[in-house]
This record gives structure tokens, C-alpha cells and sequence, in this order.
């Protein structure tokens, strides 16, 4: 009231007329006291005049500071991204410069219609129909746009969401270039798919090739051989690095003049190993045959260095088929390696009988913890770096044996998915973490795979427990196994719920391998945690480093925090503050344990 007094100025003639009135009526009042009447009704008229007054300069004062947020509002909406506002048939209703920019070729431009104007830019025009769909169904959408301007590409990401709540027939736009992006993510891919030293394509590059491979119309087998080379680490350490490389090349020279066949490839995998993948029909003799052949032709190879002259000798696991097939040329390996042979060729029958016994006795110990209570949660400490606080904990699953020793998750969690006993022990991991932070304020985050998202009973088990513990706030669901996604909704869909409950949503293991940036905006993730074989390279891998800027780059673009896992070191804890990493988790902070703190 007294700001609203300290507003009025007297010289108003309202205020006159208002004060005018007041005196009128009281000079009345003392010529004829006894209208009384008159005289109270009279200040109750101009009581009510002032009060409305007041009313109106408040209004007009509001009106102004409304005014001016709103000529705010028009400044950032004109010097941010691209903007726009549509109505349900894609007619532009008003766009900004950036839009203008983006999409406009002239000025007749600003009449069209929006699908009509991306149809003309876009290089897949596909998405349009997706865009529609979309709107249609869950009434926003978000993707990227690939744009053809001139003669190049841009990449646009692009969200368009009601203008208002429930509002189904004005929609604002909001888009940003993240063209550079993109082409750091494809100069990526190219670095990561050729060896810099033999010019030979990468694990990366076969397990592209296998994919590739698989979805051309043939079931015949395909055969890769997994090739180690013997005693390199001592050739390494007597002769030097530069030795050790040079034989690396002269190796990768050899075998490529020593394939199968022609339409065989050949791979520089990390350290001393190679591959050789070939998708065309070759016989399990004919294989043999060239085993025996390739161990015999090697040691015969002069290799001279400095006046040095080296033995080569290999070892190799072959296997045939189209599923895990690196995975079981990699056994084939270490079978030949145990034996002290030079190959071994992957039997799925004598692999499986002594897995199979194996298997047995580590299902029994799974059921009797679980039926028992004894599948429990350590907790790792997560720092925020710019406080360098514990802002919250990861909540790792473990057995307690009755001995009471604890079995890691990778003595076990293989054997559980294959025996149907997975689900069970994501149910009990968020049972108990759930109960054990019920009544404290500490925040944790938990792992769930896309395969308890796809299952509709571990995802209506979590929501039904995030109900009746009432622990939203404080839990981060981390999703692993990311790139395995395919179905995009259903994932979408989870995150939105859980959302809902207040949770928030971070990727595992973003930037193992390859990862793809554009299948991440997709989901609307909080946090990324950047795979631990970067973070623990960083301090003495170039390359680990170069993507690892890149990755936050990325989220800073987003505004998705990051977190660096496997931080084991002071070195590698001040690189990732000093690279802006907004989290770290790892033996430098804290090893897990079994209570939070």
C-alpha cells in the first residue's frame, strides 16, 4: 500500500476531483449535521472511488513491467536459435532472423507453409511424415533435421512442442545448428575405423563390416580368424617400440598378400593382434589347410631391424558362423594360447559342456541369494567437481555370500541373463536400494539395462516401487547397453514416467566405440557418463582425449551433465575437471561400499 501511495501523483486531476468531492461533502456535513446518512454514504462513494483508483495504477504498473519482460522475451527469441511459432496446419504465424535465415530463400518464404519449406531443404524427406505422425499422436516432437544448403549439409535439431498446455493448435518451434557436431562425430568415425600406423581398418571398422555382412540374402557361414603374434611384448621391450612397430607393419604388409581369398579383409586390432574376416563359403578343410599353411609361411619370413633379425611366429582362433563370432574366435584364441598351439578352431560343442557345468553351479547361488535376501547394494561415491563434494552414490549390485564375502556382478550377471534370472535380480537391486534410502537425504543412482525397459514387468515393478517408497527425487537411472536400443518409444516412453515420479536419466558408457550422437537426442537424458576406457586413457592417449572433448561438447550443446567414470588417479582427476567434466566417479574418490557415505 505504501509503494502504491508512493506511485500516486496528486497533480492527477482524478486525484483533484476525488479530493473535491471529499471536501464538498464534508462542508455539507457541518451545515447540516443531521444528514448523516447522506454524509456516510457519500465517504463510502469516494472510498471506493480511491480504491479503485489504486486498482488501476497497479494494473498500469504491472501492464508496464509485463511490457517490458515481454520486449525481453522478443530480444532472446531474436538472438537465440531458430524460432518459430506454427499453427496445426504448419502455417508460420511468426519466425525469427535465425529462422529466416535457415530456411528463407526469399521474401514470398515467409507465407509458405513449413512442411512445404522443408520439404525443399530437406535431404530426407521422409521425416516429414514422421513429424506429422508425431505431432499427431504425442502432440510434440524432437529430432534432427538434415538440411541442404547450397553445397553442403547442415544438421538442425529441432523441437516443436504445444504453445500452450493440452493446446493442440498453436505449436512454437525451436531449432539449433549442431552441423559442427556432426562432423566432428563423422571425422570421428573415420579416425576410429583406420589404424594410423598400418593404414589397415580398426575392430571398429570389422564390427561394422559383420553387421553389414548379416543383412545381405545369404545363411551361409562366414569365417574370421583371430591373429595373435607370440612374444611380442619381449620384442617390445629388448629391441625398442620402433622396432616393435616396424615389425607390426611388415606383418600387416605380409598377411595382406596372404588372404584366403580376395574377398577377404584384413584388421589391425589393439597391441599385437590382427583379424582376417571373409563373409564368402570357404570349407572347415580349406580352412585348415590355410591355418597350417599361414603358421608354416610366417616363421619362414625374414624380419631384419637395425641389424637385428626376429623370429615371427602366430597364434590364431578361427570361428565360423554369423552370431559372436569375434567373441568365439577370441576363445578359439586363448584355447590355442592355453594349449601352446598355433590354432584352434572355435568348437561350440566342447566350449559349451564345460560352460554348461559351470553355469549350473552359479544359477544355484544366484536363486539361493535371492530366495535368501542376499543380493544387496555397494554404494561409489559420485563427486561434483565444481564443489568437489559427494553430491550422490552409485548403487552396485552384489551377492553376499554366507561366508560373508561379496561376488561382483561380473562372476555372475552372463550366466543370469541366460537363465531367466536377470529380471529377478534388477528387482531385487531396486527393492532394497529403494528401502535403504527411503528415510535419508542421500541421492543415488542405479543401473538398469534396455532389456528391463522392454520387459513390462521389471518396468511396472519399478514404477510401482518408485510409488510406494516415494524416492523419485533422489534416484538416477542409468541406463547401460544404449546403443543396443531399437525401439526408441518404448524407452522414450520409460524415461517420461519415471520423470514423472521426479527421477532423473543418464546413458552408461557414452563414447565405447562408437557411439551415435543423433540416437541420443532421442531421449531426454540428464547425464552422460563417458566410458571408462577414455577416462582412463586420457592422460596418455591423444585420440582418448579428442573424443572425450568432443562428447562434452556435445552436452554442453544440450545441456546434459557429464560424468567421468574409472577416475583412479590424481592425474586423471585433475584432467577431467580441467576439461570441464561436471562429475567423476572412480577408486580416486572411493571404492563402493556396502553403506552409503
Amino acid at each position: 500500500m505504501i509503494k502504491i501511495f508512493q506511485d500516486v501523483k496528486f497533480n492527477n486531476p482524478y486525484w483533484q476531483i476525488g479530493l473535491f468531492f471529499l471536501i464538498f461533502t464534508m462542508a455539507l456535513f457541518l451545515k447540516a449535521p443531521s444528514q448523516i446518512l447522506v454524509f456516510l454514504l457519500s465517504i463510502i462513494l469516494i472510498v471506493l472511488y480511491f480504491l479503485l483508483k489504486i486498482k488501476y495504477i497497479r494494473l498500469q504498473t504491472e501492464l508496464s513491467h509485463q511490457n517490458n519482460l515481454l520486449g525481453g522475451y522478443r530480444d532472446i527469441m531474436e538472438h537465440s536459435g531458430c524460432f518459430a511459432k506454427i499453427d496445426s496446419d504448419f502455417n508460420l504465424l511468426y519466425t525469427n532472423k535465425a529462422f529466416q535465415k535457415s530456411f528463407f530463400s526469399n521474401a514470398s518464404d515467409s507465407k509458405e507453409n513449413l512442411l512445404n519449406l522443408l520439404n525443399q531443404r530437406l535431404n530426407n524427406r521422409q521425416i516429414l511424415n514422421e513429424i506429422e505422425q508425431k505431432l499427431k499422436e504425442e502432440n510434440n516432437y524432437k529430432g534432427v533435421l538434415e538440411i541442404k544448403d547450397r553445397d553442403e549439409i547442415r544438421y538442425l535439431s529441432i523441437l516443436i512442442y504445444p504453445a500452450a498446455r493440452q493446446n493442440r493448435t498453436k505449436y512454437l518451434l525451436l531449432c539449433n545448428d549442431i552441423t559442427s557436431v556432426f562432423r566432428s562425430d563423422r571425422e570421428l568415425k573415420k579416425e576410429f575405423f583406420v589404424d594410423p600406423l598400418t593404414n589397415l581398418p580398426t575392430r571398429l571398422k570389422l564390427l561394422d563390416d559383420l553387421k553389414e555382412a548379416k543383412k545381405r540374402k545369404s545363411n551361409h557361414a562366414f569365417t574370421l580368424i583371430y591373429i595373435h603374434i607370440d612374444a611380442f611384448e619381449e620384442i617390445n621391450e629388448f629391441f625398442g617400440i620402433d622396432t616393435g612397430n616396424k615389425l607390426l607393419e611388415h606383418v600387416a604388409l605380409w598377411l595382406s598378400g596372404h588372404l584366403p581369398n580376395r574377398n577377404a579383409s584384413l584388421y589391425k586390432f589393439e597391441h599385437n593382434n590382427f583379424a582376417i574376416f571373409t563373409a564368402s563359403r570357404i570349407s572347415l578343410s580349406e580352412l585348415e589347410e590355410y591355418l597350417k599353411s599361414l603358421s608354416s609361411s610366417i616363421m619362414k619370413e625374414n624380419f631384419s631391424y637395425l641389424g637385428a633379425d626376429i623370429d615371427i611366429s602366430l597364434t590364431m582362433g578361427l570361428s565360423r558362423g554369423r552370431e559372436q563370432m569375434l567373441k568365439n574366435a577370441y576363445l578359439a584364441l586363448q584355447e590355442a594360447k592355453k594349449l601352446k598351439k598355433p590354432y584352434r578352431i572355435f568348437n561350440k560343442k566342447s566350449h559349451n559342456e564345460e560352460r554348461f557345468l559351470e553355469n549350473i553351479k552359479t544359477n544355484k547361488k544366484i536363486k539361493e541369494a535371492l530366495n535368501e535376501n542376499r543380493v544387496v547394494p555397494f554404494y561409489q561415491p559420485i563427486m561434483n567437481l565444481e564443489t568437489e563434494e559427494i553430491e550422490k552414490f552409485e548403487s552396485l549390485m552384489r551377492i553376499r555370500n554366507r561366508d560373508n564375502s561379496y561376488q561382483r556382478p561380473i562372476e555372475f550377471l552372463e550366466i543370469a541373463k541366460t537363465s531367466r534370472l536377470y529380471p529377478d535380480l534388477t528387482r531385487a537391486m531396486i527393492k532394497n536400494s529403494f528401502e535403504e534410502i527411503k528415510t535419508g537425504d542421500q541421492a543415488i543412482t542405479i543401473n538398469i539395462s534396455v532389456e528391463d525397459i522392454l520387459d513390462p514387468k521389471v518396468s511396472s515393478f519399478i514404477l510401482r516401487q518408485l510409488a510406494r517408497h516415494e524416492v523419485g527425487e533422489k534416484v538416477t537411472f542409468e541406463i547401460l547397453e544404449s546403443d543396443q536400443i531399437q525401439n526408441y518409444r518404448k524407452v522414450a516412453n520409460f524415461i517420461k514416467k519415471v520423470k514423472s515420479y521426479g527421477c532423473k536419466v543418464a546413458i552408461d558408457d557414452f563414447g565405447s566405440g562408437y557411439s551415435n550422437f543423433e540416437q541420443l537426442l532421442k531421449l531426454d537424458v540428464d547425464y552422460i557418463k563417458i566410458d571408462g576406457s577414455l577416462i582412463r586413457n586420457l592422460t596418455i592417449d591423444k585420440e582418448s582425449e579428442i573424443v572425450t572433448k568432443t562428447i562434452i561438447s556435445f552436452s554442453k550443446e544440450l545441456g546434459i551433465k557429464t560424468i567421468a567414470e574409472f577416475v583412479s588417479s590424481k592425474e586423471i582427476f585433475d584432467k577431467v575437471k580441467q576439461l570441464g567434466i561436471d562429475y567423476a566417479q572412480g577408486y580416486y574418490i572411493g571404492k563402493p561400499g556396502r553403506l552409503i557415505g
